[in-house]
């Protein structure tokens, strides 16, 4: 787990005052590579993905990245800088297309991909069916397109998520949610990753700069993530999708719902879904056996869309969407 390189990092100013963190992960031999955009999910840094960025510069990608607005090194909107807390999920991509072109810079006609987690996956889908975007291919990590809500039913824990919103309640922390805090969380039973090193190297992270940190969702936060996810799940919407998608799924993930990416996987013109029946939600955190199988699923994809760049719009992908037994 050691990585040959690291994270250089720039702020960039946006109209509305915010700032969003870039970067760029360096490593000899990468400057002239094949742009590969790597977004995390919710509450995360790009500090996070080291062993992720360190992987694929070593294939030769040029990797850049960002903190969302809201968490990692980026703006906070509320007092309570720990709160996860967004108005609309049209925000996240508005700064994203305001930070594609100071990441990627001029990609000419070459291929450009793009890797994402979780919120960061359910962003980069909408973008890539609502947006003129430089993409030639995606690779989306547990997608959020539906979350578990037990004990409450989803629809009544969108409508309560809506109500509290709608009573001036949207910077509430939701039930369950609060702040971050130093102490190490607990392995034993956790929903994330069955490998013990990995589930611990985002909070090492938050330890060595706390003003990293983030806690909980807002009642905002959430009933945003409920609109955009009923709005992605839409066929029409998902239709839109016309690049190849690799669409990687845990079938032991207690954070999304996996029935959710069989759904969506109907619905999207050009995919290829890979399952792993004992993976949690954070499969590029997986333990060595699982990730070295994602991790290789993700290699010979991105391969593939850089060696036949002119086929992604027009072809189906290769192989079938059977599980991949990792029992």
């Amino acid at each position: 787990m050691t990585q040959a390189g690291g994270w250089q990092h720039e702020k960039r100013s946006l109209p509305d005052g915010a700032f969003l963190r870039l970067s760029r992960w360096r490593a000899p031999g990468t400057e002239t590579g094949v742009p590969l955009l790597l977004l995390t999910g919710r509450s995360e840094c790009v500090e996070k993905y080291a062993e992720v960025a360190g992987d694929l510069a070593a294939q030769g990608f040029r990797v850049v990245a960002m903190d969302w607005r809201g968490q990692g090194g980026s703006a906070r909107p509320l007092a309570n800088p720990l709160k996860g807390h967004i108005d609309r999920f049209d925000t996240y991509l508005d700064d994203l297309e305001a930070s594609l072109p100071h990441l990627l810079g001029d990609t000419g006609a070459g291929p450009v991909l793009a890797l994402a987690h979780s919120m960061g996956g359910h962003l980069l889908l909408r973008y890539v069916a609502e947006r003129a975007h430089p993409f030639t291919a995606v690779m989306v990590s547990a997608p959020m397109l539906g979350i578990r809500t037990s004990p409450l039913p989803a629809p009544l824990a969108r409508l309560l998520a809506a109500t509290m919103v709608a009573i001036g309640r949207g910077g509430d922390y939701a039930p369950g949610q609060r702040d971050w805090y130093a102490a190490d969380p607990a392995f034993d039973g956790n929903p994330l990753t069955s490998d013990p090193v990995r589930f611990l190297v985002g909070h090492r992270c938050y330890v060595a700069q706390p003003d990293l940190a983030l806690g909980g969702a807002t009642w905002g936060w959430l009933d945003a993530a409920f609109r955009s996810m009923a709005h992605l799940r839409r066929p029409d919407i998902l239709g839109q999708v016309r690049i190849p998608v690799l669409l990687l799924s845990g079938l032991a993930d207690r954070i999304v719902r996996p029935n959710s990416h069989v759904q969506a996987a109907r619905f999207l013109p050009n995919c290829r879904l890979r399952q792993y029946p004992t993976a949690r939600h954070e499969l590029l955190m997986e333990s060595e056996a699982i990730r070295a199988e994602v991790m290789a699923e993700i290699s010979d994809f991105a391969r593939h869309m850089v060696a036949h760049p002119e086929q992604a719009a027009n072809h189906p992908l290769p192989g079938d969407s059977s599980p991949v037994n990792m029992s």
